[in-house]
């Protein structure tokens, strides 16, 4: 697995050493950078992090910050060993937590200009976490996220609209703004 753009393009990070951890081809996160425009700005959110390897990639094309949460210890020790390869800690936050906890932590200041939102296929927690999620998000921000291909998200969630939607192979990538 490697960064596909930015300051760190083709560096290889690694992957999460278990069977639970689902991770985002190259090719994936690549069309997924595509459609975000390219280039980041401001902070962003890896909620269900794995390897890390969504923000690490928003982090090498811009993004001023990251944070990574994850309930599983090999993730957070592979996010910690992915951010050290890339020399990227100082803009790096990390928290090895269930999602439900972390979303009850947030202050009410916490904002973000983009969130990747890639559960467990079995958890269909989308429309749930984005509706607590949506004061945290900047106007112009926008929410991705990664579900098996089976799963249909609706075209609105409050006020935020599905701006794209494609499937890869098993997964679905919608985007929300």
């Amino acid at each position: 697995m490697r960064i596909i753009g930015g300051t760190y393009r083709g560096r290889i990070i690694s992957r999460v050493d278990n069977k639970s951890t689902r991770e985002t081809a190259d090719m994936v996160r690549q069309a997924v950078f595509n459609m975000l425009g390219g280039t980041m700005f401001g902070s962003v959110l890896d909620l269900f992090a794995g390897s890390g390897a969504y923000g690490l990639e928003a982090i090498s094309r811009g993004a001023k910050r990251a944070i990574f949460v994850d309930k599983e210890k090999a993730a957070i020790k592979t996010i910690e060993k992915n951010a050290e390869l890339l020399k990227c800690q100082s803009v790096v936050t990390i928290y090895q937590m269930d999602y439900q906890t972390y979303l009850k932590s947030l202050t009410s200041d916490a904002m973000f200009d983009v969130i990747f939102l890639d559960p467990p296929y079995q958890m269909d927690i989308y429309v749930d976490v984005i509706t607590h999620l949506r004061s945290h998000l900047h106007p112009e921000g926008m929410i991705l996220c990664e579900s098996a291909k089976t799963l249909v998200l609706p075209d609105e969630i409050l006020d935020l609209k599905k701006i794209k939607d494609k499937t890869y192979g098993i997964k679905r990538v919608s985007i929300y703004q």
